[in-house]
């Protein structure tokens, strides 16, 4: 394996999908990943205008290429059970500088 890169997501839900149904299996599923040091950091993005109704997830994720991360995506199950869009997905490479309570980074 080469060098794991950090990478920022923004995928959203398919219109039309609720993710309810999914949720609990997909949080179930969450330790695994977290414990391989694949997924930095994630959670929900809701709807500006209904602060409560998710929309997608943002979440920082640790591959080497675009396509890994792509492909850790395609292992979850909210895109296994039609809830993410991945093929529209927002993914960049994420250089973090800070994280609170630990010291900057170079």
């Amino acid at each position: 394996m080469g060098e794991l890169s950090d990478w920022s997501v923004i995928v959203y839900d398919k219109p039309g999908v609720d993710r309810t149904e999914a949720y609990d299996k997909h949080v179930k599923a969450l330790p695994a990943i977290i414990d391989l040091g694949l997924v930095v950091f994630g959670g929900q993005i809701n709807d500006d205008s209904h602060p409560r109704k998710p929309i997608g997830s943002s979440l920082t994720v640790r591959a080497e290429t675009r396509e890994d991360a792509i492909g850790l995506l395609k292992q979850d199950v909210f895109y296994k059970e039609g809830v993410w869009d991945v093929d529209n997905a927002i993914i960049h490479h994420f250089n973090c500088v800070f994280i609170e309570g630990q010291p900057l980074r170079g």
